[in-house]
């Protein structure tokens, strides 16, 4: 035998054996899910409603770092709006433009779009529109594989697309754009995201009269921020020349999970700090960084760990599954060929222990999940261990459930010190994970069928918690839970969009932190009002459990919600608990435009 051969023989039986020594089966059980609360309403009733189209404003996009492909250079937006009644948006009451969060496309802010419109039309009696800004690296993703996947409701064009290179209609995938593939991308940033929101704006209502008083800018996370830059911004250069600052184009701002100010939400992040160069200075310094991100010495597509393009596809995927078979036993990853990014980040988001994370047996292939489970896990602030990412809709059951120990145990995981540090990006505290895979590791794929119990199955008003079945572990409880499952895997696939921002840019981060310095209208970014813009109306609100909690002057901090979960709260089950966001962002719109909605 080759000495190569026996040296892999040898490795492989090490592993073999030290994962069998770490996987220990079995543990508490979460006892049986109650019944779902009664709807006031279904999402059939609001489709019949509201209107959602995509649309799409020529409006040619920076050539200074090379030719981005034709359709980068149109600005397209998610519209909602009533389905009945005139069309032309000057007659509507009141119009929201939003901007989605970090790493987040126009439909991460679908549901509640939607839901905007129908109870503005059916308690209010009031016709509103909402406008959702895709940004322009959206443009760059190939749907054509998931769009096909949706109208067919089978996943597996999609998979047959992506992973095994077969086409559709003749169109093959050319694969998923690295960053030398992108040079374009390095002035794809603020004052380009800022300028769409008013392009839109301005051409969809020209006259600036009705902007003042029905337009109103906000956004969702790192969109918050988007807002508030636009509000102060100065599109001819000359500051006394007012009637093209932000802030006179719009009546009020609306701010989901954020805070409504020029800087990055969590207010701790120095970009250039964290990627080892001097702090932003002054206009040379920044012109420096701009320089090395042009030349492909930095990226141009910001490198976020566990969140490649690959896995934001197949994310998508597994939440078209979860609508179309929730209750199947989930064969997804059954069907996908080795993909090392999604390989690294399974292995983020399924590890019991660090021992597991570099041994990785059992892996997530070797758990038996509903289509719906499955889902639930890559989502749910209980499983998903990044916090922008995390939304509460509900927690497995049917096998056992352990805490989660890795990437740090739970009990240095609630130190201070440790969310001081890690909070704004790592949720890590309530981490829990399945842990039957099979009786041992000799027969991985034998263990229960895990499913999963929707948010308005957790708890009740008489018992909220919802524990093991000994009612010794308490897992969550149904304060902490309050989004559904299906409503999170709509908006993850419906539509013509997505909901995910496949190649988010370096340049608008970087732009974000420069734009509130004294030189930033020497490199283009003119942020020259910020204390008119800081008058405008505003309402906040901020999420208890996500990345930044606060207590906004002009809002709410919403006890049990996670970061996605102010975009997805159900609207339509008030029995269990009411939506905190929507009727508080009608109310206010209604009072700005006629002191009285």
């Amino acid at each position: 035998m080759r000495r190569t051969s026996l040296f892999v023989i040898i490795a492989f039986t090490s592993c073999f054996l030290l994962a069998s020594g770490c996987y220990e089966p079995g543990g508490p059980v979460p006892e049986e899910k109650s019944a779902p609360a009664e709807r006031a309403w279904t999402m059939e009733d609001v489709d019949a409603a509201v209107v959602m189209t995509m649309e799409r404003i020529y409006s040619p996009a920076p050539r200074d770092n090379g030719t981005p492909p034709e359709e980068c250079d149109y600005l397209h937006y998610l519209r909602f709006r009533p389905r009945a009644g005139a069309s032309d948006p000057t007659l509507a009451d009141a119009v929201l433009v939003l901007s989605p969060g970090g790493q987040g496309g126009a439909n991460s802010l679908e549901y509640i779009s939607r839901q905007l419109v129908y109870v503005a039309l059916t308690r209010y009696g009031k016709r509103i529109e909402v406008w959702v800004v895709d940004r322009r690296p959206n443009n760059l993703e190939d749907l054509t594989g998931l769009n096909a996947a949706e109208e067919a409701r089978d996943v597996r064009l999609a998979l047959d697309y992506y992973f095994d290179g077969k086409p559709l209609d003749g169109r093959s995938f050319a694969g998923f754009l690295r960053d030398e593939d992108v040079p374009y991308l390095s002035e794809f940033g603020l004052r380009l995201a800022v300028e769409d929101m008013y392009t839109l704006i301005t051409t969809m209502i020209p006259d600036p009269e009705v902007r003042r008083r029905k337009v109103f800018v906000g956004g969702h996370s790192l969109g918050g921020p988007i807002a508030a830059f636009f509000a102060g911004w100065d599109l001819d250069g000359p500051p006394a020349t007012v009637e093209d600052a932000g802030y006179m184009n719009c009546a009020g701002l609306v701010g989901l999970d954020t805070r409504l100010e020029p800087s990055v939400p969590d207010q701790g992040v120095n970009i250039t700090t964290f990627i080892g160069l001097p702090e932003l200075t002054d206009e040379g310094t920044y012109h420096q960084v701009v320089d090395k991100i042009r030349r492909g010495e930095l990226a141009r597509i910001l490198p976020v760990p566990g969140n490649y393009p690959e896995f934001m596809a197949l994310l998508e995927m597994i939440a078209m599954e979860a609508a179309f078979h929730p209750q199947e036993e989930s064969v997804i990853l059954d069907r996908l060929p080795f993909v090392p990014n999604l390989d690294n980040t399974f292995k983020l988001l399924h590890s019991r222990t660090i021992d597991q994370y570099f041994v990785h047996i059992p892996s997530i292939r070797d758990f038996r999940y509903t289509n719906e489970a499955l889902l639930g896990i890559m989502v749910d602030d209980n499983f998903q261990l990044i916090n922008m990412f995390q939304v509460s809709c509900g927690f497995l059951t049917g096998g056992a459930v352990v805490p989660r120990d890795f990437p740090l145990p739970q009990d240095l995981a609630k130190l201070p010190w440790i969310q001081a540090l890690l909070g704004s990006y790592l949720g890590l505290r309530g981490l829990f994970i399945a842990n039957d895979a099979g009786p041992d590791c000799c027969h991985l794929g034998q263990g229960p069928l895990y499913r999963w119990a929707n948010f308005d199955e957790i708890g009740n008003d008489a018992d909220p918690a919802f524990q093991d079945t000994a009612g010794e572990v308490t897992y969550t409880t149904a304060e902490e839970e309050v989004s559904d499952i299906r409503d999170v895997a709509r908006f993850l696939y419906y539509g013509p969009t997505n909901a995910v921002e496949w190649y988010f840019t370096l340049r608008l981060m970087l732009d974000i932190e420069a734009g509130v310095k004294e030189f930033a209208p020497l490199c283009g970014l003119p942020y020259l009002h910020r204390e008119a813009a800081r008058f405008r109306p505003r309402i906040e609100f901020s999420a208890q459990n996500g990345p930044f909690p606060y207590q906004p002057e002009n809002g709410k901090l919403i006890p049990g919600y996670n970061h996605l979960d102010v975009c997805t709260a159900a609207a339509d089950r008030p029995s269990r608990r009411a939506n905190e966001v929507i009727d508080p962002i009608l109310v206010f719109v209604g009072e700005t435009v006629e002191k009285g909605f």
